[in-house]
This record gives structure tokens, sequence and C-alpha cells, in this order.
């Protein structure tokens, strides 16, 4: 049991770099410029994607597309969401969120959903039947009643066979409980009675990436079938060589989820803190569906994602097909997403550790909690978020107050017994088993658990790491600045030396963790073991040097409490009277 601090210790050291490692894996930058990839040949579930196709022949179903000249543009707002709708297609060009600013400042414009992506959010693609590959419909759709304003619009266009394409949209009203939905609903009437509308493609859009996802962590495509998501992101586009060869592939043009037997219930493109999620109803989603992802060039060589989604909807006695659902567009709020249907809260993407080990359960709970302390702090003005943070770490470590308390009790009366055990390990170095009965011996007379110092351990560990997945993507927390710090999901750089950035906060974390372990008693005086717990008050300030500064300004106000907590504790006044046993 003399080694339970060092064993606990290397572990912290290697978890914690395993995971700055395995949550820190960059891709490659695409080059200035550069273009998505080519389309490929057609997969037998669901066919390659081509948004920019040359004039199709004529056995294609997409007619040709409007010029840019002759497209019309038609807007509608709710006073959160000012959508932009466009005749090419009769689809969404970008939506702008009012409420959402795109960076700190007064002059900072707001974020905008699709911005930078040649296609239209929720784009018709129809399969070409001679190539097999999807086309997207960017012919001329004709509004109807454009004049009659409001906060609805509907499209009416044909494709080359043709089919009738009726496309309608509804914002949600001021006053209802969402309002980032729009209603949708594309109807495809074909030209013949004798044949049924041709299958298509809604795409979901694409956001910009983020820069505290430097790695691209969360910008993906993501896909829920009711049991299980399914995640898209920018590596499966990249070029890899893996880890030690491990993981190894070639960047694809277009990667295919398929949900064969249930439908998937929504599909979503998201970054770090916002996503648009194309939900259909219930009744017109059929027992299968498709979707294809592929990469978006944006502006200064930056890529995007987004996908095209199809499900096997019923047909109507005229043969017709009516795709209707909703598009949320907007913020991922843990309160907002959670009340959303069919499990949409998945798109806060929360990470597992070391790749296999969820703390959904956890990170949920501890959303939940900062938002409802933030509810009753909401008085405190522009820095009520930062208090939220400080006020949930007085309450996790009021929780844990007693299992520390007894740690701390249990680890100063190990430390008056650390003599007499030295002795005892001393003198039966040769002999294991004797050892072990010796101490258990002395153990049960004084009264002394040596696992005392285990569980309080044990459970700041999933606290630490929920914490620090929830803080990755709560979007509450984008923005708002407390004390000297700009945005608290970001790190509080206050100054750069030479491109590098300082931040106090990750350092002050450091010197309170080393401060604390100083004030911990310890019931051994092993030399390797301070070596590791001085290590640990290296390691963690550069591990958490570039995290949410939320998680780090968590730990600081972490490591004072339990200085408090050191001081207040009272000394065990048992005397040592243990005398070594006779061998």
């Amino acid at each position: 049991m003399d080694r339970k601090n060092f064993i606990l210790g290397t572990t912290c050291i290697a978890g914690a770099f395993a995971l700055f490692f395995f949550t820190s894996k960059p891709s490659p930058a695409p080059a200035p410029g550069a273009k998505s990839a080519a389309p490929v040949a057609a997969a037998s579930a669901a066919p390659a994607i081509s948004p920019a196709s040359p004039p199709p022949p004529s056995s294609a179903l997409a007619p040709k597309a409007v010029a840019e000249a002759e497209v019309r543009r038609f807007v509608r707002e709710n006073g959160v969401l000012r959508v932009t709708f466009t005749s090419r297609g009769g689809a969404i060009e970008r939506i702008e969120l009012l409420r959402e600013k795109a960076a700190q400042g007064k002059a900072a414009g707001n974020v905008l959903f699709n911005a930078g992506n040649e296609e239209a959010a929720l784009t018709l693609a129809v399969q070409n039947p001679a190539t097999r590959q999807l086309e997207s419909v960017r012919s001329e759709f004709l509004p109807v009643a454009p004049e009659a304003g409001g906060d609805a619009v509907t499209f009416v266009g044909r494709l080359a066979d043709g089919t009738r394409v009726e496309r309608s949209y509804a914002l949600s009203k001021a006053g209802e409980p969402e309002p980032h939905l729009l209603r949708f609903s594309t109807r495809l009437i074909p030209a013949s009675k004798d044949r049924a509308a041709p299958k298509f493609w809604l795409s979901t859009g694409s956001w910009e990436p983020t820069a505290g996802d430097s790695v691209n962590q969360f910008l993906s495509v993501l896909a829920h079938d009711g049991e299980g998501l399914s995640r898209v992101g920018l590596d499966v586009f990249t070029d890899s060589s893996g880890i030690f060869g491990l993981g190894a592939h070639k960047a694809e043009a277009e990667h295919a989820v398929a949900a064969a037997g249930r439908a998937h219930g929504w599909v979503a493109s998201g970054n770090q803190f916002f996503a648009s999620v194309i939900r259909p109803d219930p009744a017109a989603r059929g027992a299968r569906s498709d979707v294809l992802v592929r990469p978006v060039a944006l502006a200064a060589g930056g890529r995007g994602v987004d996908a095209y989604a199809s499900w096997e909807t019923p047909a109507a006695a005229d043969l017709s097909v009516t795709q209707s659902g909703e598009l949320f567009v907007g913020p991922k709020e843990y309160a907002r997403v959670s009340a959303l249907p069919d499990a949409q809260v998945e798109v806060l993407q929360f990470t597992k550790l070391f790749g296999f080990i969820p703390f959904d359960s956890i990170c949920k709970l501890l959303l939940a909690s900062l938002g409802g302390v933030h509810h009753m702090l909401g008085w405190s003005g522009a820095w009520s978020w930062g208090w939220a943070v400080v006020a949930l770490t007085v309450i996790l470590k009021a929780l844990t107050w007693p299992l520390t308390s007894a740690q701390q009790k249990a680890a100063k009366k190990m430390q008056k017994f650390s003599k007499p055990m030295q002795d005892i390990r001393e003198r039966h170095k040769d002999n294991p088993e004797k050892m072990q009965k010796e101490l258990m011996k002395l153990y049960q007379e004084h009264k002394i658990n040596p696992f005392a110092g285990c569980l309080p351990v044990l459970i700041q560990i999933p606290i630490f790491f929920g914490l620090y997945t929830a803080f990755q993507t709560t979007v509450e927390l984008r923005l708002r600045s407390f004390l000297w710090i700009g945005d608290l999901s970001a790190p509080d750089t206050v100054a750069h030396i030479a491109d590098f950035p300082v931040n106090p906060l990750p350092v002050l974390m450091g010197v309170t963790m080393w401060l604390s372990m100083k004030m911990t008693p310890s019931p051994q005086a092993d030399p390797s073991q301070k070596m590791i717990f001085n290590l640990l008050t290296i390691f963690f300030p550069v591990i958490c040097y570039q995290m949410a500064s939320a998680l780090t300004l968590y730990m600081t106000i972490q490591n004072l409490l339990t200085m408090l907590q050191a001081v207040l504790t009272k000394d065990v006044s048992e005397a040592v009277s243990a005398k070594p046993a006779k061998g």
C-alpha cells in the first residue's frame, strides 16, 4: 500500500497525456484555394454527388442551371433567424443568426450558416440515370406570391422529365417555443401517371470551422438512426499515416452512410458551437435512408463538410412523393437541443475518453446543473456565466467535502504511523507475506483504513473529464467574459510574446495545485512520489494551456477550496503508541 500515491500519480499523468494526444491529432490543412475532390463512382446504396456538374446528358433529370445574374433572392425573418431563399433550386442560400455574434465587439457581424458554400442548404438532388451520380437541381424555381411577405415562401419548378416540384418553407413565429426551427416540404409530382416520382436527396448545408477547434474535432456530419450515432468528419477526406501505421488511410472523395431496416431520425451538419439538423416527419421516413457526405471548399483554403440525405418516403395514391419535416439552425445550447425530439441532444458530440469511455451522462448532468445555477445567478449581469462556473465548483466541492475530509484525516493518521510501518517493512523486507500480516495487524489495532484516500480521487476523475468534455462545446460560455477572461470557451490570452500566447489562468492553476499538494498530508515521504506530484503541477498546466478557460477556472477554484479544507481539517488526536511487532 506504500506505493498507492505513486501508482495514482503515474496513472493521472498517463491518462492526461493519452487524453491530450488522442484528442489533439491534427489533420493536414488544405492547400490554399484547394477544391473538394471530384466525385467517385456510385456505391450500390448511395450514388455519388456531382454538385457542380458540366451540362448533363439528355438522360439527366436535373435541368439546366439558372445563370447567376438571373437568380432572385427572398428574405424572411422572425427576429431570431434571417433566412435568404434563392430561386436557384428553391433552396436556402444562407441563414443569419440574429442573436449570435461571430466575434466579440459591437462591430462584429452575426453568425452565418452555409456561408461560403456554393450549394444552398436543402438543395434538391436527383440521380442521373446514365452516370449514377447525384446532380444538384439548380434550375429556376418560381416563387408563389412573393409579395405576400410574412414568414413563409413557396417555390415551384420542374425536373427535365417534366416532374413538378413544389417546395415550401415556414419560419417559426415569434413566441413559439423554438424560434430556430423552419418547417419545410418538398413534393415531387410525376408528369405521367404510369411512373412514380424519382428518388431525391436534400442537403444539410455547412458551417465554417471555429478558432477553438483547430483540429476540426467537431466539424462533422452526424446521422442518428434511433439507436446509435454515425459521425463523419474532415479526417475521412484527408490522407493520414495513422499512429505508428495504425489507422492509416487515403482521403475519400465522398463517404456514404446507410441505415438499412430503420431510417435515420435526423441528419445534421455542425461545428463546435452550432448545428443544422434535418428531421423529417416520422411518417415521411420510410424504412431506409441514405446519407452521402462530402467536403466543401471554403474561402482562403478552408474546408467544411455537408451531406445529402434521402429517405424512402412512401408514395401517395397519385405516385407523388412528399418529404416534409423540420430544419433546426442554431446554437447547441444544452437546454435547447435536449428539448428537441429524437435525441437531437446528441449533436453536442460528447467525446469519449481515450476514444471508448463514454461520459455522456455525466456531461449532461453537469451541463444541466451549470444551466440551473446560471438561471439563479442571472441577476449578476455580464459575468453571470463565470460566477455560475465558480458556484458549480463550490457545490461540487461541498458534495465531495466529507469524502475529501475523510481522505485527509486518514492521510494524517497514516503519516503519524509512518515510522512504525517503515520499521515493519525494513524488518520483513525479505518476507513479504509476514510484512503484510504485520501491517494489517497495525491497521486493525489503530483503525487505519489504507484505502480511504482512493475514493475521493476516483470521484474527482469523472467530474474533471466530464467538465473537460462538456466545456469543449458549451456554446453558453462562448464570448462570455469573466474577470480578465474575454471568452470562457477559449484560453484566457491577455497578450502575445513572439506569437506565443500569454495565458495567466493555467499558470495560476499550476501554482494553486502545487500549494494544495504541499498542504495536503502525505502518508509517505518517498522521493519518487514527491517527484510525480511536482511533475503533475507542470504537466497539467501545459496540457490545459490551450483549453477552455472555464475548465482551468474550475480547477483553480477547486485547488483553492482544497487548500481551505486542509486548513480547516482537524488533526487526529490519537497519539502514536504503536510498537513494532516482534519478529
